[in-house]
């Protein structure tokens, strides 16, 4: 199967719209989803969908580049969701 890792922060409204993107995707598509983000506020989202028989999980990612930081920031946060 094939397994895609997925910034659940990175994008316009995330993590609400890059959670329902991949569940889409996992069901269309029979992929597996690796979320990854803050555990607490990307759970959130993901229990608001049915899951049952999709491989999707939840990879912990302490911190998150926000869209108003530099591009350097991923230097200095390397446990973000985009790293």
């Amino acid at each position: 199967m094939i397994r895609i890792a997925v910034d659940a922060m990175g994008g316009d409204h995330a993590p609400r719209e890059v959670v329902h993107g991949a569940v889409l995707a996992a069901r269309e598509y029979g992929v597996a989803i690796q979320l990854v983000g803050p555990p607490e506020i990307v759970a959130q989202d993901l229990n608001r969908h049915d899951r049952t028989g999709l491989d999707i999980t939840l990879v912990p990612a302490a911190s998150v580049v926000s869209m108003e930081e530099n591009a350097k920031a991923v230097v200095k946060k390397q446990d973000s969701s985009i790293v």
